[in-house]
């Protein structure tokens, strides 16, 4: 059988038709976190953060034209859009776009996240060449691959925000974008309009909020179709959001914390809460209209126990600004004044 030319081999690699995968698939087959930025370097497994399977599930599904993550720090945001650059480079090649609040930002994601998987992801070495290789085509802000390519800007650079087309859009930590980029207008409706030509674009806004009224990551979730995560409690069955006012402590000993079921009053240890959330469900409570919301907070966080959480409030509630930092961090909630309630 004749062999194909190089340049053969190449463009049908970009033409065949990608497995069918989602990202979250495609995660758990081939993703490798890197020890630099990861505790539990070695291979990606969903399952240790259930609740984002089916936030990477609709990234890639045809009716959903709009993902919004409102969501709290240690839920791993930053991983979930790793595996979506990394799915796009492997098996859909196309145009991304990944938006972070500024260049410095931009270079840093580069540098210290997305390099470290290029680099020990097996399936996409050699697909994007060394930014030392003196190749214009990639730098530490531009990479590209066959079939595609990934820039990555800061949300107060006009110029990386208005050049050319892009299928997927990844908008990180929107709240601290800028009201306007220079004098071009909003980023993320610059944005909007360099995917406007695909049928079949994907935008991605992940971010926790900010000042009620004035965060954009509580304006798109109220727009969207507002999924929660539910978890059922082992002893009596009832399913509920995770809320804080459940959380229940001895005075001043965070490490008597524990979770009370709001349906029997059931006391849950972190290990008994773990298990509820590995049993939880997303739940909508608007009609979807092609815009998926997802909203988390850190009482869902693998990796921290409620006794963190208690011991971070005693200390934060002192001053009402660092209050204000913990509502957002932990709690992924917007603040509002008290005068302002």
């Amino acid at each position: 059988m004749q062999q194909l030319s190089p340049i053969w081999q190449q463009l049908s690699e970009v033409w065949k038709p990608p497995p069918e995968l989602s990202i979250d698939q495609w995660s758990d087959n081939y993703r490798k976190l890197s020890s630099e930025s990861s505790a539990e370097a070695g291979q990606w497994r969903t399952d240790r953060v259930p609740f984002q399977r089916e936030i990477m599930q609709v990234i890639t599904d045809p009716k959903v034209e709009e993902v919004v993550f409102m969501k709290s720090a240690q839920v791993g945001a930053t991983e979930m859009l790793l595996n979506t650059i990394a799915y796009y480079i492997d098996q859909e090649p196309s145009s991304i776009l990944c938006i972070q609040p500024s260049l410095s930002m931009a270079q840093a994601f580069s540098k210290d996240r997305l390099a470290p998987m290029l680099r020990d992801t097996p399936c996409l070495k050699g697909k994007v060449k060394d930014p030392r290789s003196r190749d214009a085509n990639n730098t530490t802000t531009h990479k590209v691959f066959p079939g595609g390519h990934v820039s990555l800007v800061g949300s107060n650079s006009p110029s990386g925000l208005a050049s050319r087309p892009i299928r997927i859009v990844l908008c990180d930590e929107v709240d601290r974008y800028p009201p306007s980029a220079g004098s071009e207008g909003d980023p993320i409706q610059l944005a909007r309009k360099r995917s406007a030509t695909f049928w079949n674009r994907k935008i991605v806004m992940v971010s926790t909020p900010t000042n009620k009224g004035a965060s954009r990551i509580e304006q798109a979730f109220e727009e969207s179709d507002k999924r929660y995560y539910y978890v059922p409690c082992e002893d009596c069955g009832e399913e509920q959001v995770l809320k804080w006012s459940n959380v229940k402590w001895e005075k001043d000993k965070p490490e008597t914390a524990s979770y009370i079921c709001e349906g029997c009053g059931s006391v849950w240890d972190d290990a008994k809460r773990f298990r509820a959330i590995r049993n939880g469900k997303w739940s909508a409570a608007e009609v979807f209209k092609g815009v998926a919301g997802f909203h988390i907070s850190g009482l869902y966080s693998s990796w921290t126990p409620l006794s963190d959480g208690v011991r971070d409030f005693l200390s934060a509630k002192k001053m009402t600004e660092t209050l204000r930092v913990w509502t957002n961090v932990y709690l992924a909630e917007t603040w509002e004044d008290q005068g302002e309630r």
